[in-house]
């Protein structure tokens, strides 16, 4: 029975795997789309939330980076986040770039795209009440649908 017990505790104390993107905005200028897998937010302090990130563009930056995955750090007591890694992927999602963030805490501009990201995370993924769960699978071509369509996502748009 302690064996069971004991292999229970390790179960349940290993990391999630699973994903649940939301789109949670895109920009007013339908240049980029921001997701959040909902099951990567973690309270990592007090006020702190921790979350996995994708941000999907309209059209291929000059380097090719088409989208990236971040992982960022929100603090839900001020308008705050920081980056703590970042990887950039073309359109065929080969890593183009894999990098630590500065950790440096930037200001979150009211209205803008991390505006969303920080409600959605500060409020466990119930906020804002417009976004809309993709499942699992890779965001990057819902990304490129959703930019191309006519309506904006959120009110919470600009980035």
């Amino acid at each position: 029975m302690l064996k069971w017990v004991a292999l229970a505790a390790v179960f349940w104390s290993m990391p999630v795997s699973a994903k649940n993107w939301f789109l949670v905005a895109t920009s007013e200028s339908k240049t980029t789309a921001y997701f959040i897998d909902r099951d990567s937010i973690v309270n990592t302090g007090a006020s702190l939330r921790r979350i996995t990130a994708w941000s999907v563009h309209s059209t291929d930056d000059t380097d090719g980076t088409a989208s990236r995955e971040l992982v960022l750090e929100f603090d839900c007591s001020a308008p705050r986040y920081r980056f703590l890694h970042l990887t950039g992927y073309n359109a065929s999602l080969t890593v183009l770039a894999d990098d630590v963030g500065s950790g440096k805490w930037r200001d979150v501009g009211a209205g803008s795209l991390d505006d969303s990201a920080r409600q959605f995370a500060c409020s466990g993924g119930t906020r804002p009440t417009s976004a809309k769960s993709y499942g699992a699978g890779n965001p990057f071509a819902a990304g490129r649908r959703a930019l191309s369509t006519t309506s904006s996502t959120s009110k919470y748009n600009s980035h």
